[in-house]
């Protein structure tokens, strides 16, 4: 059994590698002006010769940017999720907040929706039959409600949308019938292009560039800089196998998509992955992380690690650099000492593994 949230909140983890920046009052999202001047005098201090190597100026131009994979961040499982008032497992007895309230108030930066489609009410967002309570009933207002959030605080780091497209023969036999002939996927995409606009979205295109694929484009300049991404949103598709095929066969390569995929790692596609148990997947995650891979992992499921509030998952994710840790509690709960927290999080902090080693969390964002 682990230590309580309320410890590992306040914890440094033993693979943190920056130098916490919290009591300088001079951060730069609120002293811009005084930013400026000092970026224009130090400017003017290198073309006089008055910098060397080793001052303050030499130091600064050998800092690396901060891209999109330098998070980690806390993300949560079926975010739309509302308890039913008979619960035939108890997998289903949790309930979240709204989208934005989660991203206001309990720092979430990844969002997972479970998307249906239904003959007469178009695309519903849902776990199942048994556990359908939710606080965005459509895909159109899960959208909505997070981009009204993303519009008022457009200083926020990427938030990663992972999608679930929900299939009731692929559920029973893992075949892909209803999918195709629902259009779902086709139809998801669609609404992504009319609900979120292009200009914040960071697609496969962006990430690709001028190069052949997305892993030679990840290979040759590596990730969009995290201050060009800011306000933005990357939606991934979450699913494998026949219903994956069929959106990359719908989009060749990725090419013009809107959302990235979950792909064998030898594939042309693959530059993020899903590894939801960090405790038998650490060393892979790690690796990956540090190839320049984006990550997603659990902190927990099914309930259990909360019963027990048992953070041994948790720790295995942070200390592996997880780029987003889903959770189904992201605040604490009445009746349970677990939740999570992105330890130094403001709300996310600096990946432990692949960020830059003067990084800081307000670097990253500060909320």
């Amino acid at each position: 059994m682990g230590t309580s949230m309320g410890q590992v909140g306040i914890t440094t983890s033993p693979f943190r590698r920056v130098i916490s920046l919290s009591n300088n009052p001079y951060r730069m999202r609120k002293q811009a002006p005084l930013v400026v001047a000092l970026m224009v005098m130090a400017s003017i201090a290198g073309c006089f010769g008055t910098g060397s190597e080793d001052g303050p100026a030499g130091a600064e131009s050998e800092k690396d940017p901060l891209r999109i994979n330098h998070i980690q961040m806390k993300g949560t499982h079926n975010s739309y999720h509302v308890e039913p008032l008979i619960s035939p497992t108890r997998e289903y007895m949790y309930t979240h907040q709204n989208l934005d309230f989660q991203a206001s108030h309990q720092g979430v930066r990844q969002f997972e929706i479970d998307v249906w489609w239904d003959v007469r009410e178009g695309l519903r967002v849902y776990h199942n039959q048994y556990d359908s309570g939710t606080t965005c009933p459509t895909f159109e207002n899960c959208l909505s409600t997070l981009l009204s959030w993303s519009n008022e605080n457009p200083l926020h780091h990427p938030i990663f949308i992972w999608i679930e497209p929900k299939d009731w023969p692929e559920q029973a036999t893992e075949v892909t019938t209803t999918l195709e002939l629902s259009g779902l996927l086709e139809d998801i995409e669609q609404e992504i292009t009319q609900f979120w606009p292009l200009n914040k979205t960071i697609t496969p295109d962006d990430v690709r560039g001028e190069s052949p694929s997305l892993k030679e484009g990840i290979a040759a300049k590596g990730w969009p800089l995290l201050e060009d991404s800011r306000g933005k949103a990357i939606f991934v598709l979450l699913a494998r196998g026949e219903s994956r095929d069929l959106y990359v066969q719908t989009h060749p390569g990725l090419v013009g998509a809107r959302m990235f995929t979950l792909s064998d790692e030898d594939s042309n596609e693959a530059v993020i992955f899903s590894l939801a148990d960090p405790i038998g997947s650490g060393e892979e995650i790690s690796r990956l992380v540090s190839e320049g891979y984006i990550v997603r992992s659990r902190a927990d499921s099914g309930g259990e690690e909360a019963d027990n509030n048992d953070t041994t998952r948790l720790d295995a994710a942070l200390a592996a650099g997880a780029h987003s840790i889903s959770t189904d509690y992201p605040a604490q709960v009445d009746g349970l000492e677990y939740w999570v927290e992105i330890p130094e999080g403001t709300p996310s902090r600096c990946n432990p593994v692949s960020s830059p080693e003067w990084c800081a969390s307000e670097d990253i964002e500060d909320q």
